[in-house]
């Protein structure tokens, strides 16, 4: 299957990016507040590597947008517009309508993927994002990941409750027996919850 070869926008690649870059420095900033008693190496790792991660997708998506216009002016400067006399001599010569590159698309290359999601389920993934956070600032860590996973697995999985509820069991025991018995990192506790 071919198909015009378009230049994607990077606009969304950008809105994502920041998104990450603010909440990622909010994190950030978060930790500074933690009384030392708290282990606060996890929590600035993970947001240091988050604002890395944003600020690194941001130049690649300012670098990609400058060269993506630099192409579009180098391609109107090599094709100089048909003299009248050779526009009807040739039954090869292209009209502005039709594509001039073609290429193949590979349906599993995540950029393809991730510039034909629809938009419900752009919506529906950012909701479980942002439900995730309120209920982890809300309820703390633990609930948070067992109420993500289970609603998940049900909702968008399409999963059985049963398979959805043993799944969220083992999945928030070993998160509790890696963080409370193996690595002794203090979780967020929420402001609901004290327990974390």
């Amino acid at each position: 299957m071919t198909l015009h070869a378009e230049k994607r926008s990077v606009m969304p690649d950008i809105v994502i990016s920041c998104a990450v870059l603010f909440v990622s420095a909010g994190a950030l900033a978060l930790s500074f507040t933690f009384s030392s008693a708290v282990s606060v190496l996890l929590p600035r790792l993970a947001a240091s590597l988050g604002i890395f991660c944003a600020l690194w997708m941001i130049a690649k998506s300012f670098i990609e947008s400058a060269r993506h216009r630099r192409d579009r002016e180098e391609d109107r400067e090599e094709d100089p517009s048909p003299t009248d006399d050779s526009r009807g001599t040739h039954e090869e010569t292209l009209s502005p309508d039709v594509p001039a590159v073609v290429q193949e698309i590979d349906e599993n290359d995540p950029e393809y993927v991730l510039s034909h999601t629809p938009r419900k389920v752009w919506l529906v993934t950012l909701g479980f994002i942002a439900g995730f956070f309120i209920l982890l600032y809300l309820c703390g860590l633990f609930i948070a990941a067992a109420a993500l996973s289970l609603t998940y697995l049900m909702v968008v999985g399409k999963r059985s409750s049963t398979f959805a509820i043993s799944y969220t069991v083992v999945l928030t025991a070993l998160l509790w027996v890696l963080m409370r018995w193996v690595t002794y990192i203090s979780t967020p506790a929420g402001i609901l919850l004290h327990g974390g």
